[in-house]
């Protein structure tokens, strides 16, 4: 069918977007931070996180705006967008419209990254929805293999370029949307957009805590006021979702055991993600004081491993536990090795690469562990709400990790500067296998094994 191929190319591209701005953004933030050389490294943490919170914030009722307005629709929205933000920030001339931007294409990444997946899973059997999703996911492997080259190169003439060439593939992915058809719409409420506010300060509030947790101090009146404001919305948020004729998140999902463990293994384990992604990038800059092409060529190994890792995890017929439990295994092993032996000398290049390749293969299995794992249990008119659900939790995680990280570490200089952050890496990866241990599948689709526990199929959205 032509238009099915239309729109795989379509949903292809979607991924490859979402992944490259992660990798190039990271490999470049020590080249956009000499450029704004006033700021501090806590400022430009939002260059990251800005984009972090608003894909988690808006992530899951994008949903249910997709449902009620056309999901094509969403999705194109979500390419004009991601490529006005990514132009924005190409022209930026300071740091607070660079952050802006960066919020913006976050928002574009909310609505095309599971519009794009729900669109690509309607037109396949169910059978074969968790190999789209190991083919969708490896496209992004793919992109996130290719990001640190092209980062470093473009970085190394102009970072600015890392967002011009966002452009054309937005603009590509879009003409291939004039081949589809809308979809049905449903008849379901607008979300609660106040929620989605309330979700992102809450976010936003415990992203600011834990980033300027080292300049504050713990007795700092600032820092327990900024948690304050982070829990109250919190306990906001979830009686309003509780209450709410069309909340924000539709909390029901918590209710199956699996699911909620799954969204805690997810949270941490991509704490670890985003501390390896960012620690590594600053690492190989800062500290080896690589230019930007090489650290780009050397940080390639762990997305390319990745890729193998994806592909490989998508055709196998083990249980989504074993493979959450196995991705956590290889990153406790990944920030343990670095930990220890990763030091100021060139001595123990292989050693970093040894680490990325572990880290790297951990992501690519364990995302499809987690993912399949946790919505397992769900009834099939609550995967949109659970898909969701799991994908914030990655992007929440995400933030912390990079606060996390930007608090410990600083300028990060010396390889001392970075151990606490390898103990927290590999104390994410002990996160994903205690989740891992306590996932149980209970499917609801007639081509699951129930002798075995083998997933056959996954319906993100």
């Amino acid at each position: 069918m032509p238009g099915r191929n239309y729109l795989l190319a379509a949903a292809l591209l979607a991924s490859v977007l979402a992944s490259l701005d992660l990798f190039v953004v990271n490999l470049a933030f020590a080249s956009i931070s000499e450029s704004f050389p006033v700021a501090t490294p806590q400022t430009m943490s939002w260059i990251l996180n800005a984009y972090g919170i608003a894909f988690a914030a808006l992530l899951v009722p994008s949903g249910r705006l997709a449902d009620r307005f056309g999901r094509l629709r969403l999705f194109r929205l979500g390419l004009v967008l991601f490529g006005a933000g990514s132009l924005l920030a190409a022209l930026a001339p300071g740091v607070a419209v660079l952050i802006g931007a960066r919020g913006i294409q976050g928002g574009g990444a909310a609505l095309i990254v599971p519009t794009s997946l729900a669109l690509l899973l309607g037109q396949y059997q169910r059978p074969q929805h968790k190999k789209m999703v190991s083919i969708w996911s490896a496209s992004g492997s793919v992109a996130a293999a290719g990001g640190p080259v092209l980062g470093g190169l473009l970085s190394e003439y102009d970072w600015r370029w890392i967002f011009v060439i966002n452009v054309p593939i937005a603009i590509l992915a879009l003409l291939l949307t004039t081949f589809l058809k809308e979809e049905p719409r449903q008849e379901t409420r607008t979300p609660d957009l106040f929620g989605v506010a309330l979700l992102a300060v809450a976010i936003g509030a415990l992203v600011t805590a834990l980033s300027y947790v080292s300049n504050w101090g713990f007795a700092s009146p600032g820092l327990w006021g900024t948690v304050t404001v982070s829990i109250g919305t919190i306990v906001w948020f979830v009686r309003r979702c509780l209450n709410h004729a069309s909340p924000a998140v539709d909390l029901r999902v918590f209710r199956t055991t699996s699911f909620s463990v799954a969204a805690v293994g997810m949270a941490g384990f991509y704490i670890g993600f985003a501390v390896m992604l960012l620690g590594g990038s600053l690492f190989l800059t800062n500290v080896w004081a690589w230019s930007p092409v090489i650290a780009g060529l050397g940080f390639s190994v762990g997305p390319g491993t990745a890729v193998v890792a994806a592909l490989i995890a998508g055709r196998t017929r083990r249980a989504p536990r074993w493979l959450a439990g196995l991705g956590s295994v290889l990153f406790v092993l990944g920030g343990t090795l670095w930990y220890f032996l990763l030091n100021d000398g060139h001595n123990s290049i292989p050693v970093m690469f040894a680490g990325l390749a572990l880290t790297g293969a951990g992501a690519g299995i364990a995302q499809t562990g987690f993912l399949a794992g946790g919505v397992s249990g769900l009834q099939p008119d609550s995967y949109a709400a659970g898909t969701g659900v799991l994908n914030t939790a990655r992007q929440i995680g995400s933030a912390l990790g990079v606060a996390a990280l930007i608090a410990i570490v600083g300028a990060g200089t010396t390889a001392s500067s970075y151990r606490f952050a390898w103990i927290v890496l590999a104390s994410s990866g002990l996160v994903g296998i205690l989740s891992a241990l306590l996932i149980r599948e209970q499917f609801n689709d007639p081509v699951t094994s129930a002798e075995d526990g083998e997933i056959e199929s996954v319906s993100p959205l």
